[in-house]
Formats: structure tokens, C-alpha cells, sequence
């Protein structure tokens, strides 16, 4: 794949052509050089905003910016890709769309397609799309220069591991099986975690309570309660019958009182008889004598008289207590034999409902029954998949094992490959810094994640803005000349890529294009101030030779002065990153 031309629908534009092989230079231009580059707005001359117009022919997101600041805009890139060329075209107001050779497509579908024409991705790999490759070999914005092996920032570390081990080489399905095999054994661990957390089941996940014990326990209960059940008489009249003995219960204890009441009566009148109401004759006739003295004598009956009365008063209370103590001994019988009928009916009663229940209890048992039966089958159910669980767990800590003992044969049978591959970045790296010690390292990760291998590209004291860019460079130059999976000829760079880069490094990389991109097939394509190839300017064997190499290779040129100059050909301030 390489490119041919960047146009839009309106005559403001500068239409961008590519040179099909070899160096392309879009130069920036700026009243004072000095100035710091602005290339992430369109407040500078739009060498960003050409690499991000690419991006959106080649299926990027859909940008608000680009709709609301570019209404009606419509660019169409062409490329060619094994010497068969495409058109893309994409308008901002409907970005939805995309016209592949003047088939509409979906972003998707179009995206879809560019994979099968540029990679060679198995069908069953899901973490590489055309979207997360084609970055490497055209950033796309400021962050994409920040760490050479993230052109998309905010990549999952699988997927940066995925992405980069594609370009390089590296068996992707040795990554994808630990990857599976890590997701598998960690979706175990969430359910064991579960399970663990389940509140009857924690203490036995604490150890407070043993499993086999506590099933042979419920087991006894539920024998208990199958045996009670089986014997269980259900009376429909059970509650009427509980009424009428609580009922009898209250007769026989009112029957109890009544007799009770009567031995006290009784005792009272046996009192009464034992106090004798006769009178001694001396007292009466003493108190004769007395009452003479008093009264008259035709008042006072004869003491034989008075004898008489008190004889007659004695006989009528005898007689009197006698009647009501035989009453209440004749009413005290009624009652014992209506307190014993009454007691041999509460028998009868309690012996029925003894040996019959309620209906509602039964439910209850029944209902209690069941719990106990769910219990012991969720005891059974877990300990089986808690054992098969763990079971699984080793299965797979096994099956990590032997991919790490593949995954290590693998890296010793492919160090050819990789050696390769990290001659040719050292080989770039030693043009810029001959004493440091560099390279791409590829490593067996036999760690509990999902990275199968540990990829790093290093420069010694590659922390500095310069020396990370070159890294970026050489690490792209690698891709793009000694990388695999691909079918991409052409390289683009951000003006970003030359900030920080000493200009005797600037110069050399110049020269790695003159020797590696000028002679080939490929097509390398950078954007940079006019003041950042200045500052190389001196290094050139003469002003002719710096001139000729710049005039030979600049494609574009871009100027600040006037919006006419500058890529859309009109001033708009627009952050489209």
C-alpha cells in the first residue's frame, strides 16, 4: 500500500501528491522560523491536519469537529495497494459512510476490507484490525510519539502485545492461547469468589464448619421429618376441637373453684356447730336478778321460761346448720360428677388431638422439609463445583505451564527471526549513537497475566525527547523494512518526530532515507519546519547539496503568512485531535 494523492471538493484546498517511491518532504514555512510548530490545530499551516484527513479516508472515528468546522467538506484519498488503485472519498456530513471505488461501505465494512487487503491476519484472531495496525505505520497525533510501541494511547496492554508482535513476527497464537487459557482461569476465580460469598456457604469457605459433616447433619433431620410426615393424621377439625378442650379446661377450673368455695363454707358451718349457744343457769340467774332490779317484775319472764327460750334458740340453729351443710354437701357432688365428666371429655379430646394434627403444621413440616432438601442439594451442587473448580484450575495451570514451556521452545527456534530484526534496529540505532547499546528485546512472560510476551525496544538513556523519537523512527523504519504481516510501502511522519533531535541526528536520519527509502520500492513521508531542517543545513557537504536534497524531496509547501497558503486554504480554529 502506498499513497498517491490527498484532494477535497473545494478549489481552497492544496491538493497533496505523493511521490510513489522515495523521500517526501511537506515543508512548513513560518514568518519566523523560531516559532514553536502549531501543527495540532489548523491555527498552523496543516501538516497534522494532513495526517489526520488520511486517517479519516482511511476509516478512522467519525470527528463533530470535522462536521461542524468543515460542513459539506469531501476528501478522497487514492492509494494503491499490489498496483491496483483505490479511491476513498468520505464527507464530513456524512461520515458514516465511506465510497470505496464507488462502493458505499459502512466504516466497518470498509475497514473490514482494507484488512484483507494489507494484512494477513488469521480469521480467529479478534485484537487485530486494520484500524489497530495501520497507526504504525501513520501516527496520528501527538501521543502517538510518546511510546513507539503505542501509536494508539490508549491501548490494553494485550493489545499492544498483540499489535506488535503481528509486525514483528512473533507467533500471535502462542499470545492469544494464554491470553484464553488467563481469561478462563480468571473467570473461575470470580465464581469460586462467589461462591465464597455466598452467606451459607462462607463458613465452610473459612473452615469453621466441615462439608460432610454438615450434609450427614441435614441428612438426619430430613430422615426425621420424611418419618414424622409419613405419620402425620391430618384433622380437618382440629382447631374446633382445640377450642372446645380449652373450653372444658375453663369449666373444670371454674367446677374446681365452686367446689373449693363449698369445703369452705362447709368448714365455716362445722366451725359455727362446735361454738355452743347454751347459757350456764348461775348467769341466768344472774342476769335475772339484774334485769328485776331494772324492770318490773310482771316485765321479767321466770327463769324456767328463759331456760326454755335458750333450749328452743339452740335446737333451730343446729337444725338450721345441719340443713345447709347437708345442701352444699349434696351440691358438692353434682359438681364432682359434672367435673369428672367434664375431665373424662378433655381426655378424650387431648388424646385426639395428640394423635392428630392441623393441616398448617403439616404444610410447615412439609415446608421445612423442602428447605432442608435445598440446602443439601446446594451444599452437594457447590462442593461439586468448587471441585470442579479447582479441578479446572489445575487443568489450566497445567495447559499455562506447557504453553510456557512451547512459548520458550518457540523463542529458540525463531531466534533467527528475531535476531534479524534486532540487527537491523541496532544497525539504525548505531548511526545515532554508535557507544549506545540498543536493541528489541522478545521475551517468554510466564507470569500470572495475560501477556505472553514481554516486547521492549531500548536505547541506553532513551528517557530524553530526542532519543525517544529516534527510537520511534528506527523502531517504524524496522517495521515498515524488516516487519511482517503486512502489506504497507509507505511510512509518514509528524514534523513531532524531529522535535528534541539534535541536528546532527536530524541529518543522519536524513541520510538512512537517502540510503534505505531513495533506492527502494518504499515511500517515506515526513512533515517539518523549515527551521528544523535549517538547523541541519551546515551538515551537508555544501548548500547546494542541502538544497538539491530538500528541493528534490519536498512535495509541499506549506506557509503561515497567508490562509491561502495554508493547506485548506482557508483560516479555521479547529482541535480535531
Amino acid at each position: 500500500m502506498q499513497l498517491i494523492s490527498l484532494t477535497a471538493n473545494k478549489d481552497s484546498f492544496k491538493p497533496v501528491v505523493f511521490n510513489s517511491t522515495g523521500i517526501n518532504i511537506i515543508v512548513a514555512n513560518q514568518k519566523n522560523p523560531a516559532k514553536s510548530d502549531r501543527g495540532d490545530t489548523t491555527n498552523g499551516v496543516g501538516k497534522s491536519l494532513l495526517i489526520s484527513l488520511i486517517h479519516l479516508c482511511l476509516g478512522s472515528s467519525a470527528k463533530r469537529e470535522f462536521k461542524e468546522s468543515l460542513p459539506d467538506w469531501e476528501f478522497t484519498l487514492k492509494f494503491r495497494i499490489n498496483s491496483i488503485e483505490y479511491t476513498s472519498v468520505r464527507n464530513t456530513d456524512s461520515q458514516n459512510i465511506i465510497r470505496l471505488n464507488n462502493e458505499e461501505l459502512t466504516v466497518k465494512g470498509f475497514n473490514d476490507k482494507l484488512k484483507k487487503l494489507v494484512f494477513d491476519i488469521p480469521a480467529d484472531v479478534t485484537e487485530l484490525t486494520f484500524r489497530s495496525l495501520i497507526p504504525f505505520f501513520i501516527r496520528p497525533g501527538k501521543a502517538s510519539y510518546l511510546d513507539e510501541k503505542k501509536p494508539n494511547a490508549a491501548s490494553k496492554p494485550f493489545s499492544v502485545q498483540m499489535v506488535n508482535a503481528y509486525l514483528l513476527g512473533v507467533d500471535i497464537l502462542l499470545a492469544q492461547e494464554k491470553y484464553s487459557l488467563k481469561q478462563e482461569k480468571d473467570r473461575i476465580k470470580k465464581l469460586v469468589n462467589n461462591l465464597k460469598n455466598d452467606n451459607y456457604l462462607k463458613d465452610f469457605f473459612t473452615g469453621k464448619r466441615d462439608v460432610s459433616l454438615s450434609k450427614q447433619e441435614l441428612s438426619e433431620k430430613i430422615d426425621q421429618l420424611e418419618y414424622n410426615l409419613n405419620n402425620f393424621d391430618v384433622a380437618e377439625d382440629y382447631y374446633e376441637i382445640k377450642q372446645q378442650a380449652n373450653q372444658l379446661k375453663v369449666d373444670i377450673e371454674k367446677l374446681h373453684q365452686q367446689l373449693d368455695l363449698i369445703k369452705i363454707q362447709i368448714s365455716n358451718i362445722e366451725e359455727s356447730r362446735r361454738i355452743s349457744p347454751d347459757i350456764e343457769r348461775d348467769k341466768i340467774e344472774q342476769v335475772y336478778r339484774e334485769a328485776s332490779v331494772i324492770l318490773k317484775k310482771e316485765a321479767v319472764k321466770q327463769l324456767s321460761d328463759l331456760e326454755k327460750f335458750y333450749e328452743h334458740l339452740s335446737r333451730n340453729r343446729e337444725k338450721r346448720l345441719l340443713d345447709q351443710k347437708n345442701e352444699l354437701l349434696r351440691k358438692a357432688k353434682k359438681l364432682e360428677v359434672k367435673k369428672l365428666e367434664k375431665g373424662s371429655e378433655l381426655d378424650e379430646k387431648l388424646k385426639y388431638l395428640d394423635a392428630h394434627h392441623a393441616l398448617d403444621i403439616f404444610i410447615k413440616l412439609s415446608n421445612n422439609l423442602s428447605d432442608l432438601k435445598s440446602k443439601r442439594k446446594n451444599l452437594e451442587q457447590y462442593e461439586e463445583l468448587f471441585d470442579g473448580f479447582k479441578e479446572e484450575s489445575r487443568r489450566i495451570n497445567k495447559l499455562l505451564l506447557v504453553e510456557a514451556e512451547k512459548t520458550a521452545t518457540y523463542l529458540k527456534d525463531a531466534n533467527e527471526v528475531v535476531t534479524r530484526t534486532n540487527d537491523f534496529f541496532r544497525t539504525l540505532v548505531k548511526r545515532f549513537y554508535p557507544k549506545a547499546a540498543a536493541g528489541i528485546t522478545i521475551q517468554n512472560n510466564e507470569g500470572d497475566n495475560q501477556i505472553r510476551f514481554n516486547i521492549d525496544a531500548r536505547i541506553e538513556f532513551d528517557k530524553s525527547d530526542g532519543i525517544g523519537n529516534v527510537k520511534t523512527f528506527c523502531y517504524d523504519l524496522t517495521l515498515l523494512l524488516r516487519g511482517f504481516g503486512h502489506n504497507i510501502n509507505f511510512m509518514f511522519h509528524d514534523s513531532r518526530l524531529l522535535d528534541g533531535i539534535d541536528p546532527r541526528q536530524k541529518y543522519e536520519l536524513m541520510m538512512i532515507l537517502d540510503d534505505l527509502i531513495n533506492s527502494s520500492d518504499k515511500q517515506y513521508i515526513i512533515t517539518a519546519n523549515y527551521n528544523q531542517l535549517e538547523e541541519m543545513k551546515h551538515l551537508f557537504k555544501s548548500e547546494e547539496r542541502y538544497n538539491s536534497f530538500v528541493k528534490e524531496n519536498t512535495i509541499l509547501e506549506l506557509k503561515d503568512g497567508d490562509a491561502a497558503d495554508k493547506l485548506l486554504g482557508i483560516q479555521i480554529d479547529m482541535n480535531y485531535e
